[in-house]
C-alpha cells in the first residue's frame, strides 16, 4: 500500500481506500464503495445495528482508518477512527484534536472501545468540519490523551467524495406523506371544498376509546 508521509516521524494515512478495506473494521457490515476519488472513498450499506448508513473514509498503514458516517434518522454525523493495534477499554473517554492545513485546532471528545474511537458530531458542528475537509489539503489528528503519534494524511478527492456522500444522505430522508392537493383559490364560506381537498381520515386497526358520556338525567317520579 502506498504511503503518504507528510510530516517526518508521524504516522501517515495511505493513499487510497480500496473496496476490500471497507470491510476491515468488525463493526462495518454489508458496506460497499460507491465512489472513489484521490485518497478518499464514499460508501453505503447497513451497519451492525441494521441501520442504513452513508459515509466517507480513508485508510492507512497498520490498520488505520478515518471515517465519517451518517445513519438513517440522524441529522448529525459520527467521526470514527480505527487502528488495528489499539486495545481501548469499553466506554473510555478519549480526547483528540483535528487540524486541517494551518486552520484552528478542533478539539473533540470521543468514546473508545476495542480498536475504535467514535465522536458524535451534532449537525451544527459537522457543517464547518465538512467544509474544511472539502477544501483542505492536509489533515492532522492529535491524541493528547495517550501515546499515539500524530496521524497525517491528504485530502485529495474529498470534494467529489463529499458530493457523493451528500447524494447518499438524501436517500436516508424518508419521503413526505402525500397531502391534500393544493388549490389556487380560497373557497367562499359555506361552499364545499373541491373533491380530494379534504381526504377521509385514515383507517385504523383499533376502536378508539369512547368519550365519557354525559350523566343521564334523573328519571321523573311517577
Amino acid at each position: 500500500m502506498t504511503r503518504m508521509t507528510l510530516l517526518r516521524g508521524t504516522a501517515a494515512l495511505a493513499c487510497c481506500l480500496s473496496a476490500a478495506a471497507l470491510a476491515a473494521p468488525s463493526a462495518q457490515a454489508a458496506m460497499h464503495q460507491t465512489y472513489a476519488s484521490g485518497q478518499w472513498s464514499a460508501f453505503t450499506g447497513t451497519n451492525a445495528d441494521n441501520q442504513a448508513v452513508c459515509g466517507i473514509a480513508t485508510n492507512g498503514a497498520e490498520g488505520r482508518r478515518i471515517a465519517i458516517e451518517q445513519r438513517t434518522g440522524e441529522t448529525g454525523l459520527q467521526l470514527m477512527l480505527d487502528k488495528a493495534s489499539w486495545n481501548i477499554p469499553d466506554g473510555t473517554n478519549v480526547d483528540l484534536t483535528l487540524q486541517i492545513d494551518r486552520g484552528a485546532a478542533m478539539p473533540f471528545s470521543g468514546r473508545g472501545s476495542h480498536n475504535q474511537i467514535v465522536v458524535d458530531l451534532p449537525f451544527e458542528q459537522s457543517i464547518p468540519l465538512m467544509r474544511q475537509l472539502r477544501s483542505g489539503i492536509v489533515l492532522r489528528v492529535f491524541f493528547p490523551s495517550g501515546n499515539e503519534a500524530m496521524w497525517t494524511g491528504g485530502l485529495s478527492g474529498t470534494s467529489n467524495v463529499i458530493n457523493a456522500f451528500n447524494d447518499c444522505r438524501g436517500s436516508l430522508i424518508p419521503a413526505a406523506a402525500p397531502g391534500a392537493p393544493t388549490q389556487p383559490y380560497a373557497a367562499p364560506a359555506g361552499q364545499a371544498a373541491p373533491p380530494g381537498a379534504n381526504p377521509p381520515a385514515a383507517t385504523q386497526p383499533f376502536a378508539p376509546t369512547p368519550a365519557n358520556p354525559a350523566p343521564a338525567a334523573p328519571a321523573p317520579h311517577s
